[in-house]
């Protein structure tokens, strides 16, 4: 670990200041570039593009504070294992109950309809220096590209049903969440008022790794999105190296780039990770290196059956 005042703050410079591999998580959530950036009529309003770099700045601070946190996982997630998707808005949250910046005001706001339940308003936020008031959607997402198409519609999930175009199309809908007469009622109840709403979306887009030289990524993604390779069961005989490191991410830990010895499930073998595709649908891979005592990643790969997606 070295010193937050002596770093310029890079991702990897933060990580090597982090006490505990769930700020590392946390860092990623918070400083890693969004997954969309820029302006479409089409695109959910985001939130700002540049913010993951001004939070980087702040994390110098935050650092010395993590090193005095006691058993910061769980003051964090919990003590009851979490799915992914909820352990990144877990950290998201952390970050903005404990910034100077901002105020948290409410969080999973449930609002229900006469006959159904309208969705879920993930945080609502005030700029302490503006006074302005945010109704923020958080989603951490990780898309496939199923043909050689920068369009949304081609980017899809591990889970044929999760797509680029149908989430970003969701996140619209839920940000205008708050102006719906239910939500309103139960807004005024609490004193607030919310005037402005965007979407935090973090993630990695993956590539058939026959075309990684030449990937052409969606339309309107961050142009330093994290990136990463995928191929079928059938055809990671082609990409599998014996005398390189590799190793198996358990899916709670997707947030990481950094890996304990102790937890990894090293890929000792091509046998190893096919079997854990007849256990899971799907695996999330990477090649590997030691630095300081971790397994640090230099390239992440999704291990998919064959037939997807339609399979």
């Amino acid at each position: 670990m070295t010193k937050a005042d002596q770093w310029d703050p890079s991702l990897e410079n933060i990580m090597d200041a982090c006490p505990d591999a769930i700020w590392e998580e946390l860092v990623w959530a918070i400083g890693s570039v969004p997954l969309m950036a820029g302006e479409s009529s089409q695109l959910p309003t985001l939130w700002s593009s540049n913010y993951h770099l001004q939070a980087r700045h702040s994390m110098r601070i935050q650092c010395q504070k993590w090193s005095e946190m006691a058993d910061p996982e769980s003051a964090i997630l919990g003590k009851k294992p979490i799915r992914l998707g909820k352990r990144f808005e877990q950290l998201v949250n952390c970050w903005f109950e404990t910034s100077h910046e901002y105020t948290v005001l409410a969080k999973n706001i449930v609002v229900q309809g006469q006959k159904r339940t309208l969705g879920e308003m993930d945080l609502i936020l005030q700029d302490n220096e503006t006074s302005e008031v945010t109704h923020l959607e958080l989603a951490c997402k990780f898309y496939l590209q199923a043909s050689n198409s920068r369009a949304w519609s081609n980017w899809i999930g591990m889970d044929p049903s999760d797509r680029l175009d149908l989430k970003l199309s969701k996140l619209s809908t839920q940000l205008n969440l708050d102006q719906t007469p239910e939500a309103q009622a139960i807004l005024k109840s609490e004193g607030i008022q919310v005037n402005a709403h965007a979407a935090w979306i973090k993630g990695w887009f993956f590539v058939h790794f026959r075309e990684a030289r030449k990937a052409r990524l969606p339309y309107h993604s961050h142009h330093n999105v994290s990136t990463g390779w995928w191929c079928t069961q059938s055809e990671w005989h082609t990409i599998w190296q014996p005398q390189v490191s590799w190793i198996i991410i358990p899916a709670h830990h997707w947030l990481r780039t950094r890996h304990d010895p102790i937890e990894a499930n090293m890929v000792m073998t091509l046998d190893d990770s096919l079997n854990a595709l007849k256990k899971w649908k799907h695996i999330m891979v990477a090649q590997v290196e030691m630095r300081g005592g971790l397994w640090h990643e230099i390239i992440r790969g999704a291990i998919i059956r064959d037939g997807w997606p339609s399979a």
